[in-house]
């Protein structure tokens, strides 16, 4: 190929790229198939045609004069030209091609500043930041911020990534931390210690950590790192009747973990599959909860009644500050990336519950399937929004209706399709035969007299239930219902006193911004009634003293649930039933589920968060000192104190203290996961987030007739509350403790409550908002009632109807159920059978045994069948 044809087939390459639009680069190939890059419009006057050849390129050099070519300070490139690449210098220089192009052209040489182009006005107007611009930035932005980090030397952390600043090292020697509070006698621990060491299986290391506690300050602590051998965790299991995978040619399905029927479970000869994390996890707290205190067991000023839980009291006295399980970091980042990370993707239930227990995987697969099901209402709503609203008012009070009789129905069919999931997934996870509250072990605080049970016949603290009924009716239920008339009369009279105030501005034309005065009150004292209530409904509960974990946070629910009903939606029911002002229904609807779910988020998430870090980087900065104002990994501590001069462009001279500074700050920074785990905010559980969604589900059930753009709105929020609240878990608080639930408990039963307050509030609205007055003009006071209460009979019937017609557990499962059942039934049978036929073979042989022995044989035969005998029936 001569010059000329490659010229051309330059200029080809242009036109292709120039109809295609590409704006970023020139691909020009010589004959050796060598690639040369070269900026776009670098020649346009050039590659505008297909006829190039170097004549024209001398040409075009020489008749371009100094006075258009400007130059930058150093004078290395053009102003108006993208920088060439030494790179590219070179290889141009080494060119074949190109060669011959400078000997017909001298002044078209290879250094940057002798390439040139005409300036284009119009291509000027937006000005583009070329890659010598951006780096002469960026060093900018890296001496300022080594100047500020040498200044304030904390700032440092914040502005470099986490890495740099602390390192995790994994604890892989232990499971779960019992920490001590700071200043903790070592005869308190050494106490403790010795009553763990009962336990001869389980591996206790007693370590002096450093935490970060609270205001960020560092302090010395005593801490158990625990872990156990694999049979103590296998005994574990046992002893909670965990199930476990059977093996297929048994039967298949999960079954409760046996020691003696240990061969029949799928890997159990291998510890790392047969045993997940969060198995190892809630064995061992299992164990340390069923330490019970002798008689006369004291510690300090702490004095034990015979029986009692030696942890869970030593956690509520403050002898032990906290007790958590460590993250399993390759689950961990599992979690993080297919969960967190993985926005528009499905949820991975069986890694979430394998990982941290079927109660938060629970959670999780129910607010799923709740945001799931508001896709519903969010596109009916929509449309009645569209086609209804604003429009005749005759069309818009039939929508009304229409939207009325939808939300109630939705609702239906949303709780009892739920019901059918939660069927589904307690079968594969294990739960839905759960053992009966008679046969649970009883709360670590649970209190009461020693007594044998009439059940196992083992001995367990027993509370009578007189003394339980007693303290509710005579002292919970009063305590609540002064708690609720409360709130209900200060928020009564603080909207009632904006009433006033908006009163005063419209009629007597007084200052606007005393229309804020009703909302600021509200906005402080719903807060302190909030938190006030809370702390009686633990401790009313706490006194009723429940046996079981269910029914403790059961009657918890059902205490919060009313406080919340009546803060969260006094002010709707005010606006509706007594104002009877549809529009400001319809505003105050909107702006309670924006702010309420964009705080929300913002007080979950983005605060504990930023919070979190501030924290740790405080930790570091306690610990190894301010982070190297010149680089993130500093090495040569000499070079660091030769940039800090060139940096501030002074001559301060270090100090040897100031030198021993950085040389600590310059090495590694490394810290246990003990102790950064230990430094984080501990996870409270599922109630709050349940708490919240209970009262988003009421205000779409009960009044998204006046508002139809309710569904949309909670399912807007409900798409970043399952990416928020599996942020919190995966990034923010300590791992919690694995928990097996059957369902999502008494939350199922509040949400069907509120389904049947949406029907009765529902018929309110079609009657007292107007729509039946207005569809029928004549009808009186007394034919409305009779009408709004037949209508709610119709709506409850209709409920009631759906509920009984779709059945709680799918065929599918309970055919799968009966399945293993009986897998599980002939498998047994087969080996009690064989079991008998070789004890008939014993039997056969006894000729040769002597009389005394025949007898004993006869008797441990007899034993032995009967035994087998009482397990087939079983």
């Amino acid at each position: 190929m001569d010059l000329g044809e490659e010229n051309k087939m330059c200029s080809q390459v242009w036109l292709s790229e120039k109809q295609t639009g590409q704006k970023s680069m020139k691909f020009f190939q010589n004959s050796n198939h060598d690639h040369i890059l070269i900026e776009r419009d670098l020649y346009p006057p050039l590659l505008g045609n297909n006829e190039c050849s170097a004549k024209n390129i001398g040409e075009y050099f020489r008749s371009e004069s100094d006075e258009d070519r400007e130059f930058d300070e150093d004078d290395s490139v053009f102003m108006d030209c993208e920088p060439v690449s030494t790179d590219t210098v070179r290889f141009l220089g080494e060119n074949v091609q190109f060669s011959k192009l400078k000997e017909l052209c001298p002044e078209a040489g290879t250094e940057p500043n002798n390439i040139a182009r005409k300036r284009s006005w119009k291509k000027k107007k937006c000005l583009s930041l070329d890659s010598r611009r951006w780096d002469n930035a960026k060093e900018s932005i890296s001496k300022a911020s080594k100047m500020l980090r040498r200044r304030i030397p904390q700032s440092g952390h914040l502005m470099t990534a986490k890495k740099f600043w602390l390192q995790t090292i994994p604890s892989n020697d232990c499971d779960i931390v019992v920490a001590f509070p700071p200043d903790t006698p070592e005869s308190t621990v050494a106490w403790l210690q010795s009553k763990i060491q009962r336990l001869s299986e389980l591996t206790v290391i007693t370590r002096t950590l450093t935490f970060s506690r609270q205001r960020a300050q560092l302090a010395s602590c005593f801490a158990f790192q625990i872990t156990a051998t694999y049979p103590a965790f296998l005994r574990g299991l046992e002893e909670m009747h965990v199930p476990k995978h059977l093996k297929e040619e048994l039967g298949g399905g999960r079954k409760e973990f046996s020691l003696a029927e240990g061969g029949n479970f799928h890997h159990i000869e291998d510890a790392e599959k047969f045993l997940t994390s969060a198995d190892r996890q809630s064995v061992l707290l299992h164990f340390l909860n069923g330490l019970r205190a002798e008689k006369g067991d004291f510690v300090g000023d702490i004095k034990f009644r015979e029986g009692e839980a030696i942890v869970p009291k030593c956690l509520s006295c403050g002898i032990i500050s906290q007790v958590y399980p460590l993250h399993e970091n390759t689950g961990l980042e599992v979690l993080q990336k297919s969960w967190v990370q993985k926005v528009f993707g499905l949820q991975p239930l069986d890694k979430i519950s394998e990982y941290f227990g079927i109660k938060i995987a629970f959670y999780f697969a129910w607010l799923g399937h709740y945001t799931t099901a508001l896709t519903v209402p969010a596109i009916v709503g929509l449309a009645f929004w569209i086609f209804f609203c604003g429009r005749a008012e005759f069309l818009e009070d039939i929508g009304f209706v229409l939207f009325s009789f939808f939300n109630v129905i939705w609702a239906t069919l949303y709780l009892e399709s739920w019901k059918r999931r939660s069927a589904e997934l307690s079968y594969e996870w294990g739960t839905i035969d759960n053992r009966d509250e008679m046969l649970s072990e009883p709360r670590p605080l649970y209190q009461g007299e020693d007594r044998v049970s009439e059940v196992t016949g083992k001995p367990e603290p027993y509370y009578p239930a007189w003394k339980r009924n007693f303290f509710r009716y005579f002292v919970t239920a009063p305590v609540i219902l002064f708690s609720l008339l409360t709130v209900f009369f200060s928020v009564f009279l603080i909207l009632e006193f904006q009433q006033w105030i908006d009163f005063l501005i419209q009629e007597k034309n007084y200052f606007q911004f005393i229309r804020y005065i009703p909302k600021i009150l509200l906005a402080i004292i719903i807060p302190i009634f909030d938190g006030f209530y809370h702390k009686v409904a633990v401790w009313l509960n706490d006194m009723e003293n429940y046996k079981i974990d269910a029914r403790y946070e059961n009657n918890l629910i059902f205490k919060k649930s009313m406080f919340q009903f009546v803060n969260s939606f006094l002010a709707l029911f005010y606006t509706a039933f007594y104002l009877q002002d549809m529009d400001k229904l319809k505003e105050l609807l909107a702006a309670l589920l924006i702010t309420r779910q964009v705080v929300g988020n913002i007080k979950e998430s983005l605060i504990p968060y930023a919070k979190k870090q501030i924290k740790l980087a405080k930790m570091s900065f306690d610990l190894f000192g301010a982070l190297s104002p010149t680089t993130t990994e500093p090495n040569d501590v000499t070079e660091t104190l030769e940039e800090h001069k060139k940096t501030d462009g002074d001559k301060h001279e270090f100090t040897d203290s100031e030198k021993e500074s950085m040389r600590k700050s310059s090495g590694p920074r490394q810290v246990s996961q003990v102790e950064v785990e230990g430094s984080t905010p501990q996870y409270e559980g599922t109630f709050d987030d349940y708490l919240e969604m209970f009262i988003q589900f009421g205000y779409v059930t009960l009044f998204s007739s006046a508002y139809p753009l309710a569904g949309l709105c909670a399912l807007l929020n409900n798409l970043i509350e399952v990416r928020s609240d599996a942020f919190k878990l995966c990034f923010i608080h300590q791992r919690p403790f694995p928990q097996r639930v059957q369902n999502i408990g008494s939350w199922q039963t509040a949400m069907e409550v509120m389904g049947i307050i949406g029907v009765v509030v529902n018929c309110a609205l079609i009657g007292l908002s107007g729509p039946v007055h207005r569809i029928f003009p004549n009808i009186t006071g007394a034919q409305t009632v009779i009408l709004i209460i037949v209508l709610e009979h119709i709506m409850l019937l209709l409920k009631l109807l759906i509920s009984a017609a779709i059945p709680d557990i799918p065929h599918s499962v309970a055919q799968k159920l009966a399945k293993i059942e009986y897998k599980r039934r002939e498998v047994e049978r087969m080996m009690n059978k064989q079991r008998v036929m070789e004890i008939q073979g014993r039997m056969d042989s006894k000729d040769s045994i002597s009389p005394v022995s025949g007898d004993l044989e006869d008797k441990e035969t007899q034993y032995e069948i009967e035994s087998g005998d009482t397990r087939i029936i079983a």
